[in-house]
């Protein structure tokens, strides 16, 4: 029998090169962005609902719910650097800097959140990213959860990023117009009540997709992140104002 076969396989360590590329990515975010930029203490609550709200439509981070798939799954970028000795502060300075300047061809538009909101944003991601667990005290409250009335949960949700809806002033481009949708709904599944067309859309976006769009762009998650509730308030919300 091969020692391969009796002995404990011993985990595949990350190489050194990488471990020092990331070490110098993250020096030069931080020098970059200028240490006027994270001057003050960052309001990690506000960082939670800023981040919840502005890009959990596009990114998965466990801590705050969000299942977006457009962007990077943010536990998995900075898990591995997490294990390997990067603090809360380092991955706080690389977010910041990737929100700043979000790279060329990026569909993730400069400055989605700047100033303080954007300071904010960073630290709960260096605070969270790859930890996994639950949020706790103030933390556990922000965002949606403490989201009561519709347009509340609209905005808290993001859904502004991906939809239009001139009530809420959202222009978001990646789904459908909700603009007319009490109308939509009638015609999309005839014999259906519109509150039940526009509450189903929400729990399973990919039940029915809108002509011209794809399915696995809305995340799939919210019959997780939102209480019956909730989900009434915001379907009752969007039928009363997307006339």
């Amino acid at each position: 029998m091969s020692p391969s076969a009796t002995s404990p396989r011993t985990p595949a360590r990350r190489p050194a090169a990488l471990v020092a590329a990331l070490a110098a990515l993250a020096v030069i975010a931080l020098a970059g962005s200028g240490c006027g930029s994270r001057a003050g203490t960052a309001d990690i609550v506000n960082g939670k609902a800023q981040f919840v709200q502005k890009c959990g439509s596009c990114h998965i981070l466990d801590r705050a719910g969000t299942a977006g798939r457009q962007g990077p799954n943010l536990d998995e970028a900075f898990g591995p650097s997490r294990e390997d000795g990067f603090g809360a502060g380092t991955i706080a300075g690389v977010t910041q800097d990737q929100i700043a300047y979000p790279g060329r061809g990026s569909p993730m538009p400069a400055d989605l959140v700047s100033g303080e909101d954007a300071r904010d944003v960073a630290a709960y991601v260096g605070r969270v990213a790859g930890l996994g667990g639950d949020d706790q005290g103030a933390l556990a409250t922000a965002g949606l959860a403490g989201a009561t009335d519709g347009e509340q949960i609209f905005t808290a949700a993001g859904c502004g990023g991906c939809h239009v809806l001139a009530d809420a002033g959202a222009t978001g481009n990646i789904g459908p117009t909700l603009e007319g949708i009490a109308g939509t709904a009638a015609q999309r599944q005839r014999g259906v009540p519109p509150e039940q067309y526009v509450s189903e859309s929400i729990i399973n976006p990919n039940a029915i997709i809108a002509p011209g769009f794809s399915a696995g762009v809305m995340p799939a998650n919210y019959d997780d992140q939102l209480t019956p509730e909730q989900i009434k308030a915001l379907t009752d919300y969007l039928l009363r104002v997307g006339r």
